[in-house]
């Protein structure tokens, strides 16, 4: 038993010798947390956009920390929306499909028409479904003090900057979507990916509301559509936009979901935003088709010539760590045999 815990210890310590580190998380940027834990966040967040038909599709997959049990989250969206649950396996496709190459060498919102309420006005329930642990309603209407007051009176309970990002939304006769747990463990770790289905006739993700948080705002968004994509809104202009990948998924996956968006919109686009001054959010995340289609794939190369041989004698180093604590335990055990009355 001890030599096997002695190749188990050997084995530990060969990955951590070719491992390495996780990137940074982000924070929550498609809507507004709410909870009585101050310290409540996202920790890490993908969407996944795409229009057919007059009808857009935000699939989104959130990492959620709370201690609290009622934590939830609102969504704003242009119409009523329609909640349901995603493939879990979704997002781990995309990753797949836009992972970089790596290679040996040197190291290289608007335009909506505002509308009002009468003064406290509430909001209408259109829906309400359970997905998993999570219920989600879906408002339209009302007026902000209205839409405060029902929020306030099912149990979501919002700090005072974020509830002042609702009110744009409000004029320009926006929905939400308001998630919530329903359990009584707290929200923590990996939530199931939940898509929302409403009427649009632009390619938008809600953005307004992340004028509330005080982080920077790490946002990776997704877009299936007939061409590669870029920000059209104007804040695009003011943060770091990056394209991390474009190019046809068409044919290249298996998964069910991707499978039945690229029969129409078989463009995938991976777009990266950084944003250092979250206050100075003016606009929504809108989408247009880019001046070509050129594919895209990020390139890792490594800084020096002969990483990939580097590389190999740390694998190989891991190798020998390992025959070298089983050659350790077998000799332990012979001699502990020999010795034995």
């Amino acid at each position: 038993m001890r030599a096997i815990r002695l190749v188990a210890a050997a084995l530990l310590a060969a990955t951590t010798l070719v491992g390495g580190p996780g990137g940074p998380a982000g924070a929550c940027a498609c809507g507004g947390i709410v909870s009585p834990d101050m310290a409540a966040k996202v920790t890490g967040e993908q969407a996944l956009v795409t229009l057919h038909g007059g009808t857009e599709s935000i699939v989104m997959a959130l990492d959620v920390q709370s201690i609290a049990d009622n934590a939830g989250l609102i969504v704003p969206t242009p119409a009523p929306a329609t909640a349901t649950t995603a493939d879990p396996g979704l997002f781990g496709e995309l990753a797949r499909l836009t992972a970089p190459k790596v290679e040996p060498g040197a190291p290289s919102g608007a335009g909506l028409d505002e509308v009002g309420a009468g003064p406290g006005a509430a909001p209408t329930v259109i829906a309400q479904v359970q997905l998993g642990p999570l219920e989600a309603t879906t408002l339209t209407g009302g007026d902000p003090s209205g839409v405060r007051g029902w929020l306030d009176g099912h149990g979501y309970r919002m700090r005072p900057e974020v509830t002042a990002q609702l009110d744009p939304y409000l004029r320009q006769g926006w929905s939400f979507v308001a998630m919530r747990l329903t359990g009584t463990t707290p929200l923590r770790g990996q939530l199931d990916p939940v898509q929302l289905d409403f009427r649009s006739d632009r390619l938008v993700y809600p953005m307004r509301m992340s004028a509330a948080a005080k982080d920077t705002q790490y946002v990776t968004v997704y877009t299936l559509a007939e061409h590669r994509m870029q920000r059209t809104d104007a804040d695009a202009n003011r943060q770091a936009v990056r394209v991390d990948y474009a190019g046809s998924v068409r044919g290249r996956t298996g998964d069910p979901a991707l499978t039945e968006f690229s029969a129409t919109n078989p463009y995938l686009t991976k777009i990266s935003t950084t944003i250092t001054d979250p206050a100075a959010i003016g606009t929504d995340f809108t989408f247009g088709p880019a001046t070509t289609d050129d594919p895209y794939q990020q390139v890792i190369r490594s800084e020096r010539p002969h990483d990939d041989t580097a590389l190999q004698l740390a694998v190989g180093a891991s190798v020998l760590v390992v025959v070298l604590a089983v050659v350790v335990a077998v000799g332990w055990i012979r001699r502990h045999r020999r010795a034995a009355p």
